[in-house]
C-alpha cells in the first residue's frame, strides 16, 4: 500500500480525542494513561512501540499507552505543542525546525543511530555512486532537505551538484524508480530501498556514507513542562520502549507478528524485510538503545547549516537529554 493511500485511509478513520486535561494523570490504583503520536503511518521503524504494548512492557510499568498515527505530517508537532499528547516521534530535522521557533520541547530518546536518507537507483541505470548522477533525472519529495541531500552527496563524491536535474515526485519514490520515470530518487533505504530491491537489483547510496554525520533519523520528544512534572512516568515509558526495541533486534519474528496483529493491513511476512533492514541501526555503535549523542547533534547542526537547510545556534544540551533513559548496562560498575 502506498504512503498516500494509507494516509487517506487513516485520515478517514482516526479520531483524535486529546488528553482531556493533564496528560499522564490517573488515580492511584489505575494505570497511568499515556498518549504517543507517531511521526508517520505505522511501519517497521515503530515496531518496538507495538512490541512494548503486545508484550505487556507498558503494563509492567503501570502505564496504559495509546499509540496514534498522525493524519498529516504536521500533526505530531501540532498536537504536542498543544499539550494533547505526552510523547511524539518526529524526524530530527522537523524537531530542530520547531525548536528553533521557540517551542519548549526536548528530545528524550533516539529511535535509530543513523540517517535513513539515500539515493536509490536500478543497477541497470549504471549509477553506482552519487557523482554518476551528473545529467540524470533524480526524483525527490520536493522538500528542501531532500534536494540539499542529493546535491551534498554529489559534491562530497567529487561531482558537480549543478549538473543533476531534480524533479518533485511526491511520495511515489519506489514506483517511479521501478517504472523508469526517473534515473534515481531520494528516499529511505529502510523503506523505498527495500521496496525497489525486492523488484529489481538496485544500488542504494546512503547519506551517511557520503559525508553526512551519523545522526538519528527519528527521535522521541516531550514538552519541557511535562518532563518537569512527570519525570518518573517518562522513565517508565522509555524503559518499556527500550525493552520493545531490544526485542525487535533479538526476536524479529515475534515482534513482526505482534505489530501485524495491531496494525490494519500489515502482515508478519510483509513487515519482516523492513525490520531486518532497519534493526542494525536501532543501536549501531551506541552503548544502549535510545542514547542521544550530543556531539553528533552538534555535528548535525553544523552540517544542516553547511548544506543551506537551517542555521541554528542553540547548544544541543538545551534540547536533548539522556537523563530519563534506562541506565547503560555496566556503566555504574565502570564508575566504581
Amino acid at each position: 500500500m502506498t504512503r498516500t493511500l494509507k494516509f487517506v485511509l487513516i485520515a478517514a478513520t482516526l479520531i483524535f480525542t486529546g488528553c482531556r486535561g493533564e496528560c499522564g494523570d490517573s488515580s492511584p490504583n489505575s494505570a497511568q494513561p499515556v498518549r504517543v503520536i507517531l511521526d508517520y503511518l505505522p511501519n517497521a521503524v515503530h515496531a518496538g512501540l507495538y512490541q512494548a504494548e503486545a508484550a505487556g512492557y507498558f503494563r509492567d510499568e503501570g502505564l496504559s499507552v495509546r499509540i496514534d498515527a498522525p493524519t498529516s505530517s504536521s500533526d505530531t508537532l501540532r498536537l504536542m505543542a498543544a499539550g494533547q499528547a505526552n510523547f511524539g516521534l518526529v524526524s530530527l530535522l522537523d524537531f530542530i525546525s520547531v525548536r528553533a521557533k521557540g517551542e519548549p520541547l526536548k528530545i528524550v530518546m533516539a529511535i535509530e543511530q543513523r540517517p535513513l536518507g539515500a539515493v536509490i537507483a536500478l543497477k541497470k541505470s549504471r549509477i553506482e555512486r552519487p557523482r554518476d548522477l551528473a545529467g540524470r533525472l533524480v526524483g525527490t519529495t520536493g522538500v528542501i532537505s531532500d534536494d540539499a541531500g542529493v546535491k551534498w552527496m554529489i559534491q562530497h563524491d567529487g561531482g558537480d551538484p549543478s549538473s543533476v536535474r531534480l524533479i518533485n515526485i511526491g511520495f511515489n519514490t519506489a514506483q517511479q524508480i521501478v517504472a523508469g520515470n526517473v534515473d534515481a530518487a531520494f528516499g529511505f533505504w529502510s523503506q523505498e530501498g527495500v521496496q525497489v530491491s525486492a523488484r529489481e537489483p538496485a544500488t542504494v547510496m546512503r547519506l551517511n556514507d557520503y559525508g553526512a554525520p551519523p545522526y538519528p533519523e527519528l527521535i522521541v520528544f516531550a514538552r519541557e513542562d511535562f518532563l518537569a512534572k512527570h519525570p518518573e512516568l517518562t522513565r517508565k515509558f522509555l524503559r518499556a520502549v527500550a525493552r520493545g526495541y531490544d526485542d525487535a533486534v533479538a526476536k524479529p519474528d515475534v515482534v513482526c507478528a505482534a505489530m501485524a496483529a495491531r496494525v490494519e493491513g500489515e502482515t508478519t511476512t510483509g513487515l519482516k524485510p523492513y525490520l531486518e533492514a532497519v534493526t542494525p541501526v536501532f543501536r549501531a555503535d551506541s552503548p544502549a538503545f535510545g542514547q542521544i549523542n550530543i556531539s553528533i547533534l552538534r555535528d548535525y547542526l553544523a552540517w544542516i547549516k553547511t548544506i543551506g537547510v537551517l542555521d541554528v545556534h542553540e547548544d544541543p544540551t538545551n534540547f536533548a537529554t539522556n537523563e530519563y533513559l534506562p541506565p547503560i548496562p555496566g556503566a555504574q560498575a565502570a564508575k566504581q
